[in-house]
């Protein structure tokens, strides 16, 4: 019994995706940190991540490596499959280059043209073009303060900080909307007004810096810019301090620019370096997708050949005579079908074989009996004539008795004689034994065949010098000899003018098996188109005193060796008989 299926199959399979997953995975963590390390080289690098970029292509190209010897092991000894399995695994490969070079080669020229492309898009110059946007804003805005602060528009507008509050900031709003938030302190510190947004206001009077500028200050995820200056009214000091809030989120924008424009700039300054990095980046991560496709590649080209060899080797035991091999299959698709019919025509094959083996015996047998019955019938009616002439002369004349008797016993002995030859040749043909296989020389046992009816035929020439001396087979010396004593004889009974008789021999190569292949050629007249069908047969024979049983022995002899025998005709020219002998 024989399986279709492999069980780590399955398996394999689900290691492979589980591998997929954390590779897909891996991309998605380790990206981020490797583009951020090119992008700053001064970042400090993982070594844990470049190792587990580095190491698993490594360890699935050694994987690969193993798959590779052991399929090239199993070609070395011919294993069933393993020829179509290493194209179908080219076929794979090849598949998988031609999608993967075009995507590669269009990556990198998309990633050569994106960071042309962020060069030279001005997208620097916008960059910085925001940022002195951001910073011309930012000083604007605290000139603006100091302008107003240190303008004589201000005393003006203090006269009413006693009278009328709501007015002065009504007046410092129209004067300047820009403005905020005020805050007025007397000389001891205390505050004396307040109006605008409450995020500015100060629980302390501000010292003044010169220029009276204060620093700016974070409140509440705002950025407030204040202006403090010393005023005299009615011969009191005065510190007003004007303030604005910067829009929300200003400052973590103007970070935002900042640290855009630096790694800008590195990226400018590292071109070279971050399109290299790229690259390699998509390369070490893309390998191993590769990779894998190649292992899957192994996979299926063994899910597919499998069945394929299982069939190959199952059709090699029925070939050799196993007809109880079966292939047995867990799957329901068309491979099972496959199995199932195989079976069927294995269990129809052994069935047929038996029956006609029972019918070929039978068959057999009757026709050696009719045979038998025929050859023994003709000998068997001279022999009763001569009885009968013997007893008629004896009864009716007993003096001329002697005449008759004479030639009587001699026809009745030589009848018998020839039964008893016939019978000989019968028994030859049934008891011809197995081969005994040795290492043989063709050219020498021609040569001895050839000697035995070089003297009897003097009119043919038997030439045996176009067999390679360096021939040899593993034969059965005296069959391979008695094959060619019958397919000389044969030729020689068939030229009886006389004519020649060429043997030959080359190494030929059939299906992978090398063969040694034998020519015995004649020149006679040939055999006829109508009994060509039947040279083989037994007891077959166009002879009178031949049995048909000479080349029916050849054939046999033939085909306990491995062999197989034809033979090419002519009318007029000649035979030649050809065999095939595993070398």
């Amino acid at each position: 019994m024989r399986s279709f299926q492999s069980g780590n199959t399955a398996a394999g399979l689900l290691v492979l995706i589980l591998i997929f997953l954390v590779l897909i995975a891996l991309i998605v963590v380790f990206s981020q940190q490797i583009l951020s390390s090119l992008a700053n080289p001064s970042l400090p690098a993982n070594a844990v991540v470049y190792l587990v970029v580095v190491l698993f292509p490594l360890i699935l190209l050694g994987v690969i490596l193993y798959q590779l010897v052991r399929l090239a092991r199993d070609r070395a000894n011919r294993r069933p499959g393993s020829r179509l399995k290493s194209r179908l695994l080219a076929f794979f490969v090849f598949v998988a280059l031609m999608s993967s070079i075009p995507q590669a080669l269009l990556s990198v020229n998309f990633i050569g043209s994106t960071v042309n492309f962020w060069l030279r898009a001005g997208i620097g110059e916008a960059l910085r073009g925001g940022l002195s946007l951001s910073l011309d804003y930012y000083h604007g805005l605290a000139e603006n303060l100091g302008r107003f602060n240190e303008s004589p528009l201000v005393p003006v507008i203090l006269e009413d900080l006693g009278r009328n509050p709501e007015r002065l900031w009504k007046n410092v709003q129209t004067a300047n909307s820009q403005i905020h938030f005020v805050q007025v302190f007397d000389g001891q510190g205390r505050e004396l007004l307040f109006r605008g947004r409450r995020e500015g206001r100060l629980l302390v009077p501000p010292e003044l810096p010169p220029g009276g500028y204060l620093p700016k200050e974070d409140r509440g995820g705002l950025s407030i810019l204040r202006h403090g200056a010393e005023h005299l009214l009615d011969g009191r000091r005065y510190t007003l301090v004007v303030g604005t809030v910067l829009a929300p989120g200003f400052d973590g924008k103007a970070a935002a620019l900042t640290q855009s424009l630096e790694a800008f700039g590195q990226l400018n300054r590292y071109n070279r370096l971050f399109r290299l990095g790229l690259i390699v980046f998509y390369f070490l991560f893309s390998l191993p997708i590769f990779l894998l496709g190649i292992l899957i590649s192994f996979l299926l080209a063994g899910e597919i050949i499998q069945p394929i060899a299982s069939l190959e080797d199952a059709t090699h035991r029925v070939a050799e005579g196993d007809f109880s091999t079966r292939i047995l299959t867990r799957s329901g698709d068309e491979l099972a079908a496959l199995a199932n019919s195989f079976n069927r025509m294995v269990a129809e094959l052994a069935h047929s074989r038996s029956k006609l083996v029972q019918a070929e015996k039978i068959s057999a047998w009757q026709e050696i009996a009719q045979r038998l019955a025929h050859e023994i019938k003709n000998p068997l009616t001279p022999i009763k004539l001569a009885a009968q002439r013997i007893l008629k002369k004896y009864t009716s004349e007993p003096g001329d008795f002697r005449k008759v008797l004479e030639p009587a016993v001699a026809a009745i002995v030589r009848e018998v004689d020839s039964l008893n030859a016939m019978l000989g040749q019968f028994r030859e043909f049934a008891r011809l034994p197995m081969p005994k296989p040795e290492r043989v020389r063709i050219r020498e046992v021609a040569e001895e065949a050839a000697a035995m009816y070089s003297a009897l035929s003097g009119k043919v020439t038997i030439d045996c010098s176009r067999v390679a001396s360096e021939s040899t087979v593993l034969a059965d010396r005296a069959q391979l000899k008695q094959m060619f004593a019958n397919l000389m004889k044969n030729a020689i009974q068939a030229m009886p003018d006389g004519g020649a008789i060429t043997v030959a021999s080359a190494l030929v190569t059939m299906e992978g098996r090398g063969f040694c292949r034998i020519w015995v050629r004649d020149t006679g007249q040939g055999i006829a188109e109508q009994i060509r069908d039947m040279v083989f047969k037994p007891y077959f024979t166009t002879k009178k005193e031949g049995t048909g049983l000479g080349l029916t022995i050849v054939e046999r002899i033939v085909f306990d060796h491995a062999g197989s025998i034809r033979f090419e005709s002519q009318n007029g020219v000649g035979t030649t008989f050809i065999i095939d002998l595993p070398a």
